[in-house]
């Protein structure tokens, strides 16, 4: 009898703790200025305790939060840094995290393809630039063009990955220039070799060793290079022509879908954090600088000359639906979407891509009077 007491008891206690088991939600990021929202709610935890009685308690710097609400410990957040361009998707895709701050253009063609993930917020709009080397004498798109058209020997500009952001802008660009390009070093009569510098981190060296003519990427890399006197920006990506891509979004949070049925409070929570970080950054343009500069490592200075460049909303407004249908549908003209997305507009891509439900609901919570 004694024995069975004890048995019962040790099954009624493995219960309870199965069920008082803090969860764990997985969080993949890109170690850019682009997501730094995700720093400052990190870095301002007594500010988001004090504006909705939510925050990350550190554990690990930059790597291991809790997710605190009314005091109670809701839930373990791992933090895990990944590549730019088709890297974050695919690491989430395999199931090393659950929701993903990346690029719109690579989460967009990873749903194109059917991986079971969508959009669950905006997160950051422009923020690209054209680098040259600094001894170049082109300090505008309307010389960089000029120079192009007479300059004999083909030029070579640098990207990072092929479905980044800045890369697809920059084409899209020399489409509306009339200006000829290729990424196959075989093809001489092209005005533009395209070279793939696989990561962000070679676009700096292959400039410094000429091996490219310049690179067009995302900040901070562009201000760094300018900081480093290794390279000028002569253009922002976003004002360049057919004129389409002013305010373009650049980066987003992404998400299974199994983590948006199954973790969907512990998103609302986390997304509530974003939001009055994205505030927080619009309204202290210096703070937001000196957070990003800690949690990268870059210089304060670095960070004001690149955040300048940049826009930070989670708001998903009918503006920002209508610049990511041109993302769309400038991906389409590329031959860069060729799946469940090829030729989607309106309703069609809302129901591919998008899944505001969760954000809608912190954004309810929150009764911000200005929600950017």
């Amino acid at each position: 009898m004694k024995k069975l007491f004890c048995f019962c008891f040790i099954m009624l206690l493995l219960v309870f703790c199965a069920k008082r088991e803090i969860p764990v939600l997985k969080i993949g990021y890109v170690n850019h200025d682009h997501q730094s929202a995700l720093y400052v709610a990190a870095m301002e935890p007594e500010k988001t305790k004090a504006d909705a009685n939510v925050w990350l308690q550190e554990v690990e710097f930059k790597k291991h939060y809790e997710l605190i609400k009314n005091g109670k410990k809701l839930a373990d957040i791992e933090l895990y840094e990944s590549g730019g361009g088709s890297k974050m998707p695919t690491l989430m895709a395999q199931g090393h995290f659950e929701v993903g701050f990346g690029g719109v253009a690579a989460v967009t063609a990873f749903a194109d393809k059917g991986s079971p993930m969508k959009i669950i917020a905006p997160l950051h709009t422009k923020g690209d630039m054209l680098v040259l080397q600094p001894d170049n004498p082109v300090s505008s798109w309307k010389e960089f063009i000029e120079w192009v058209k007479k300059e004999k020997k083909q030029i070579r500009i640098g990207f990072k990955n092929p479905v980044a952001v800045a890369s697809l802008v920059f084409q899209s660009a020399l489409d509306a220039e009339g200006i000829s390009y290729t990424k196959d070093k075989s093809q001489r009569d092209k005005e533009i070799l395209l070279v793939l510098l696989k990561g962000e981190e070679n676009l700096i060296p292959a400039l410094q060793n000429k091996i490219v003519d310049g690179y067009a990427s995302n900040n901070p890399w562009c201000a760094i290079a300018e900081s480093k006197g290794v390279g000028k920006c002569v253009a922002e990506l976003h004002a360049l022509p057919p004129g389409i891509w002013k305010d373009h979004p650049c980066c987003c949070i992404a998400a299974t879908d199994s983590a948006v049925a199954q973790k969907d409070k512990l998103i609302k929570e986390f997304l509530k954090l974003i939001i009055l970080a994205t505030n927080y950054a619009n309204e202290d343009p210096a703070r937001h600088a000196e957070i990003a500069s800690k949690w990268l490592g870059t210089s304060k200075e670095v960070e004001i000359a690149s955040l300048k460049t940049s826009g930070f909303e989670t708001n998903p407004s009918d503006r920002w639906k209508k610049n990511m249908q041109t993302w769309i549908d400038e991906m389409n003209k590329l031959g860069q979407l060729e799946g469940s997305l090829k030729g989607k507009s309106g309703s069609d891509v809302d129901a591919i891509l998008y899944d505001f439900s969760v954000l809608e609901k912190a954004a309810k919570e929150l009764k911000l009077e200005k929600w950017y």
